[in-house]
């Protein structure tokens, strides 16, 4: 492929980003009254309705790929997966986009027969959180805002999360011995790093040491996966124990619970605007 196919594919993907933070923060009052107002589901009704998706889903392609690159890294690192943790799914009995993203990982759970899935999310509502649990997953009891320590193999799914969860997952296993347990589904470092202009944070430290792996979308359903990747940390990549610059934490940072648009979203809508 050519160099310009690859500058035409990137400069498409940030203007689109640019384009979805605006109109998110255009309608973020007309979003949240939404949700608020949005009646509750039937849990008995409900269910069968999520089996079948999950169902549909693992018969998918873009499941399928992103089972085969999952599956590839965890043979790389030579261990099984051993435990999930969901930040930030949102509501999913009650958007589009959520509801197809909990069939994902709640599949992911079944395909590698996880037993211990943690979730949460604030917005959960109590039959949101009835059916994780009738998926067999768990809620945490307190929001830990990424600061989650990952002492087995754990995959980390935050689709479409702030910044600041990410960086406090990192944050929370900053040690050679605990990072390479972190496997990550996330917005693309790539496309983060690029935007982010604040470069005291763990994502832009351990970027050029980090595997990323695009779960390229071409899921039948837009704008539901858009931009997602799965990152790994190999520790014969990370720098040396006594690379005393490099294991020093940066602070964790603060995420607010109604945070629709990142910084790093703000930064691309600036970035892109003016060459529309």
């Amino acid at each position: 492929m050519s160099n310009s196919g690859d500058d035409f594919q990137v400069v498409t993907r940030k203007k689109w980003m640019a384009r979805k933070c605006l109109r998110r923060r255009d309608h973020r009052k007309s979003e949240s009254d939404y949700l608020n107002d949005c009646p509750d589901v039937n849990v008995e009704k409900f269910q069968p309705r999520l089996e079948r998706l999950c169902g549909e889903m693992r018969q998918s392609d873009y499941f399928l790929v992103a089972m085969e690159t999952l599956q590839q890294q965890l043979d790389t690192l030579k261990t099984p997966l051993k435990r999930i943790v969901c930040l930030g799914l949102g509501p999913f009995t009650r958007t589009h986009q959520a509801l197809h993203q909990a069939a994902f990982i709640l599949g992911l759970q079944q395909h590698h027969n996880i037993e211990e899935a943690l979730y949460f999310d604030p917005v959960f509502r109590d039959s949101e959180a009835e059916l994780i649990h009738l998926f067999n997953g768990r809620l945490m009891s307190e929001d830990c805002a990424g600061k989650h320590e990952a002492t087995v193999p754990t995959l980390y799914y935050l689709p479409h999360c702030p910044y600041a969860l990410m960086h406090n997952i990192l944050w929370s296993n900053w040690q050679r011995t605990t990072l390479p347990n972190v496997l990550l589904i996330s917005n693309s470092f790539e496309m983060l790093t690029m935007a982010r202009r604040n470069q005291q944070d763990h994502i832009t430290k351990v970027f050029e040491f980090c595997t990323e792996t695009a779960l390229d979308d071409d899921y039948e359903h837009r704008n539901v996966f858009n931009d997602l990747s799965l990152h790994t940390f190999p520790q014969e990549a990370l720098p040396q124990k006594d690379d005393s610059d490099f294991w020093t934490r940066y602070p964790a940072l603060k995420v607010n619970d109604d945070e629709l648009v990142t910084e790093v979203e703000t930064n691309l809508a600036t970035l892109n605007l003016s060459s529309d």
